[in-house]
């Protein structure tokens, strides 16, 4: 959850009994470290750290390779955007992608992180063994059940199955894998397919889900939308207040702000650009021409121009609690309503 889960909010996830998780892909090395050590001096909890191994970032694309009649239509989309929240028109093809990734790595494991959440990728055998011999966890996330046989042969000590309900972006790396798969039918099919603890994500927002997940066979729930309308998310209010103010069919699967299938709230932005036709780039350089649209949206409180990640669940997702109150809360409904079930 790039922009929204920072230190404090992974640090108060975990002070409650959950795993919180600190999101790194786009940090330098350095600034990963800082942010690593400020969740333990918040908290003594164990916790995790998310990055991608999108294949598309190792190394990341290089600009120079794009087609230019690609980067004049996408920037020529753009600039309809950029005129509405007071953003210099540009045709300027993207600034390259820092390449991050094998130094944010070895801070993971210099640093001794409890989990390494991968998103968008599948870890080698070789990596996964040095991540345990470093003590570390590794997390891995699959949209389908091939992607979790993969994980599992890796060595992979947890498999997250997130279904198709879910916020942000789909955890497929490969250009045949398939995502729209629901967590009711993910669920078990991974639990019966892989020998290591599965965890459900995908439309869950309350205990009701949790108790859910479990029937299926799952060990515990990830949660993202639920957490970006806490106190301690960095996301911008209006984000928040959208997802508290938004049904389960606001949401809508797109490329446009990322050029990668991520589930958003349908805004005027991502109408627009699909309604154009306009291509998207690939390798998050998309999104590396869109950023300064995102900056000044947020700025000038304009969420028709910002990526709204949100999953299904925004239909039961009312308030907007501290992070610690969502762990709690989600216990309590859980025990309440397995009280209720009648076997």
């Amino acid at each position: 959850m790039g922009r929204v889960a920072g230190p404090e909010l992974a640090a108060e996830v975990s002070k409650a009994g959950g795993l919180g998780i600190l999101a790194g892909l786009n940090l330098a090395p350095d600034d990963l470290r800082r942010e690593i050590r400020r969740v333990r001096a918040l908290t003594d909890a164990p916790f995790g750290v998310n990055l991608w191994l999108l294949p598309e970032l190792q190394p990341p694309i290089d600009p120079r390779r794009l087609r230019s009649e690609d980067v004049r239509a996408v920037n020529a989309a753009l600039n309809r955007a950029r005129r509405e929240v007071s953003v210099p028109e540009t045709d300027a093809a993207p600034a390259a992608r820092p390449d991050y990734l094998a130094d944010a790595i070895e801070v993971v494991l210099d640093e001794r992180v409890p989990v390494w959440s991968v998103g968008l990728g599948l870890p080698s055998a070789d990596l996964v063994a040095r991540c345990h011999e470093r003590g570390v966890l590794v997390m891995c996330m699959v949209a389908n059940v091939d992607d979790a046989r993969a994980a599992d042969m890796a060595g992979a000590d947890v498999i997250v199955a997130q279904g198709a309900e879910a916020g942000g972006h789909r955890s497929v790396w490969r250009a045949d894998a398939r995502s729209d798969v629901t967590t009711m039918s993910l669920v078990p099919e991974v639990v019966d397919a892989v020998g290591k603890p599965v965890v459900a994500a995908g439309g869950i927002g309350d205990g009701r889900g949790l108790v859910a997940a479990l029937a299926l066979g799952a060990s515990g729930i990830l949660l993202g939308t639920r957490f970006v309308a806490t106190k301690e998310s960095k996301a911008p209010d209006f984000w928040k207040r959208a997802i508290l103010e938004s049904s389960s069919d606001r949401t809508t699967v797109t490329r446009s702000f990322t050029g990668l299938p991520a589930r958003v709230l349908r805004n005027k932005f991502q109408q627009e650009y699909e309604s154009s036709h306009t291509p998207v780039l690939p390798g998050l350089l998309q999104s590396s021409l869109e950023f300064d649209i995102w900056m000044a949206a947020a700025k000038e409180n304009k969420p028709d121009y910002f990526p709204l990640y949100a999953g299904q669940s925004v239909g039961v997702i009312r308030d907007l609690p501290s992070a610690g109150e969502v762990v709690t809360t989600i216990m309590k409904e859980a025990q309440d309503v397995a009280k209720r079930l009648v076997l």
